[in-house]
């Protein structure tokens, strides 16, 4: 007999650190999130357990693409996500995992841009071969949510605590005539700044606007 809580411990064993999350909503539905770099993986593992791919729903987030890989098994509906980052749309085929996938990539790829990497026929599926290279009719932007006048100042205040920067050539001329580069009024103090980005990562507010941290700036602006 099928078993919602057999299936999440062996797909925590075959993922591994990709498995973001996973959950039973209901009976008869499973939640699974990974990492794109884990997508192919988790999918040959579900095949593997006899689940039969059905779809992909492809959602444009303006920054980020989610993919929604729905499977069957034994009449329990597991759809497994991931996110796609805009900056590089791109995720492992598994067309030649289950070829009912073939079609459903192409559809993806031509509606919203991401690209599936090795698939075994890429080409027009919907689109007319004449369509321009580049256009994705279900495509949004790649645009921050924040009006453009609002971009720097977020990002300022996240990355130090201003809420505007302070350009090389003013510090230039604030060090020349003996000040400090940075006014202290207008830079945070380390901790002060610690505790906003606590505050900022605590309510997801870096998430909402499109910051990366690694980069320290601004996703889409």
């Amino acid at each position: 007999m099928f078993q919602e809580a057999e299936l999440l411990e062996y797909l925590k064993i075959e993922i591994g650190v990709g498995l973001i999350s996973s959950s039973v909503p209901r009976e008869g539905k499973i939640c699974v999130t990974v990492k794109p770099t884990v997508l192919r993986t988790t999918a040959e593992a579900l095949l593997k357990r006899g689940s039969r791919f059905v779809t992909i729903t492809a959602i444009d987030g303006g920054l980020d693409l989610e993919l929604i890989y729905h499977f069957d098994l034994s009449g329990t509906l597991i759809t497994l996500k991931t996110i796609v980052e805009k900056e590089v749309p791109k995720v492992d085929t598994i067309a030649d995992l289950t070829p009912a996938a073939e079609w459903a990539e192409k559809e993806v790829a031509e509606l919203f841009g991401i690209s599936f990497r090795a698939h075994p026929r890429p080409g027009h599926f919907l689109l007319p071969d004449e369509w321009p290279a580049g256009k994705h009719p279900l495509a949004k932007p790649f645009k921050s949510e924040l009006p453009e006048q609002l971009c720097q100042v977020a990002e300022s205040l996240i990355t130090s605590g201003a809420t505007a920067p302070i350009s090389p050539l003013i510090k230039r001329k604030r060090e020349e005539i003996g000040l400090p580069a940075q006014p202290p009024a207008s830079y945070a103090s380390e901790p002060w700044l610690r505790e906003v980005h606590e505050l900022v990562q605590r309510t997801d507010f870096s998430k909402k606007v499109g910051y990366d941290w690694k980069k320290r700036k601004l996703r889409g602006k």
